[in-house]
Parts: structure tokens; C-alpha cells; sequence
């Protein structure tokens, strides 16, 4: 069986998206928030805090890796159109949008259905608004648009988007609601969703997918990041509290190399 994609180069977009400056990221945090890492009214200990944040971090970061490799996925058999423009004097954004043939086929993508009521609304709006601007663009092409949720465990809104769906159906445009693999079946490219899947079970059993808190491992890569992305001002807010250097530096840098990045901003220590 042929791959669509190879695995290393899956598991490269991926860390380059859900990882990228995930470090810095925390170190700034640290700084500007400290009391969210030491303070008294905390139930987790700082390392928990650590892991909860990065955690979380990978988890915002790991719903755009996924919209960005179904996108590579698509650009193998369709033609992916550009995902910025302008409508009715403001800029919107599409997660999916390509042809085949004389079809344009525009998905809102999204990791789950679990929006409360008022962001549910919203979120169908936007989808309408991204529809007329297809219609209009487009007025020689067939549309179809689908709402698509890739985690099919949740489908909390299930009934109110069907609704809205068939209400607003008959207006120029096929509307769709997608959870899970009912997307590429529906463009019968189920080799897709069997492929990501069976990476990303690959990639999870991994030591590569597990959390490193011990920022000194690829030190060379991670010093150039840090000098990057975490200001001298905030390296100084770090120095400054008594309480992150003897708490949460060692846990991050155990045999304090911080110090170098310290001593090439000419901060004392």
C-alpha cells in the first residue's frame, strides 16, 4: 500500500506546529504569571502546574496541526484555494477550501462539538457568512459546504446544527454536517482519515509524544529559541523572584543552564 504522505515528514509538521517556541511560550508565562506556578492557592504542585500548561499549550496548538496536514492531505487530490479574503469589508479565514472539477467545497473544521449555546450560534453565522461569500465569488461553480468535527466522541450540538443546516439548505449551496470519518468517506478518500489515524497512534506511542520538562535536552536548539522568543525584561522578572529560581528553574534547567542565555543578555545573576 502506498502512502499518501510519509510518516516522518507527518510527524515533522507536526512538531514544528504543536511545538514550536512551546518553551519560550512557558517561560514567558512564568514571568508575567508566577503566582499561577508557586502560589499558596494552588491544589498542584509547580512541576504539575509546568506540564499542565505546556499540556495545554500542545492541545491549542495540536487542532491547528490538524487542520494543516488535512489541508496537505486535500492539496493531494484536489486543488486547495487560498484560505484568506475579504467579505462585506471584513477578513475571513477558511479551514478547508478547494475544487474538483466545476465544485467548490468549503469545510468549517473544528477538533469537537462541545460549544454552549451562544458560542453554537455564533459559530453557524460564521459558517453562513463564509456560504454567501462562496455564492457570490463563485457564481459558475457548484458549492457545497460542511461543518466537519474531527473528534466524533462529542456530538453535543448535533441536533441544533442539522436544523440549521436544513433550514438554510435550499439557498444556492449543499450544506453538509460531518463528524469523525464521515468526511472523507463523503469524498470517498477514506484512505485519508485511515492514514492520520494510524499516524497519530503511531506518533502517541511514541517517546516523542511524551512530556519533557528538562529543558536542557537539544539545549543547542532550545538556547536559540529561548534568545529568540523570551525577552530581556522578562528573564529579569525571573531572576528577580526569589521564589521561580529556587522552585521552578531547577525543574527546567536542572544543572542551570538558563545561566548561559543570562550571561549573553548581561544580566546579573
Amino acid at each position: 500500500m502506498i502512502n499518501i504522505l510519509e510518516y516522518e515528514d507527518f510527524v515533522d509538521e507536526l512538531k514544528l506546529t504543536v511545538y514550536k517556541n512551546a518553551k519560550a511560550n512557558l517561560i514567558n508565562k512564568v514571568a508575567s504569571n508566577p503566582d499561577r506556578y508557586i502560589g499558596i492557592f494552588r491544589p498542584t504542585s509547580p512541576e504539575l502546574k509546568l506540564i499542565q500548561n505546556i499540556t495545554q499549550s500542545h492541545e491549542i496548538s495540536f487542532g491547528d496541526f490538524i487542520e494543516d496536514i488535512i489541508t496537505n492531505y486535500l492539496g493531494k487530490y484536489y486543488t486547495n484555494l487560498p484560505k484568506r479574503a475579504i467579505y462585506q469589508g471584513e477578513v475571513i479565514l477558511f479551514d478547508q477550501l478547494f475544487q474538483y472539477n466545476n465544485k467548490i467545497i468549503m469545510i468549517e473544521q473544528k477538533m469537537r462539538d462541545d460549544h454552549d449555546s451562544t458560542k453554537k450560534r455564533g459559530q453557524f453565522e460564521n459558517f453562513l457568512k463564509k456560504v454567501s461569500y462562496l455564492k457570490e465569488t463563485y457564481p459558475n461553480n457548484n458549492i457545497e459546504a460542511g461543518m466537519w468535527f474531527v473528534d466524533q466522541s462529542l456530538v453535543k450540538n448535533k441536533k441544533y446544527y442539522l436544523q440549521k443546516i436544513k433550514e438554510n439548505q435550499n439557498k444556492g449551496a449543499k450544506l453538509n454536517l460531518f463528524y469523525g470519518e464521515e468526511f472523507t468517506k463523503y469524498l470517498e478518500k477514506e484512505a485519508i482519515w485511515d492514514e492520520m489515524t494510524e499516524y497519530l497512534l503511531k506518533w502517541k506511542m511514541s517517546e516523542e509524544s511524551k512530556i519533557e520538562l528538562n529543558f536542557e535536552k537539544d539545549w543547542k536548539e532550545t538556547k536559540q529559541e529561548l534568545l529568540k522568543n523570551v525577552s530581556k525584561n522578562s528573564w529579569k522578572k525571573i531572576i528577580n523572584n526569589k521564589e521561580i529560581v529556587q522552585k521552578i528553574l531547577p525543574i527546567l534547567f536542572p544543572s542551570g543552564k538558563y545561566k548561559e542565555i543570562l550571561d549573553e543578555l548581561n544580566i546579573k545573576y
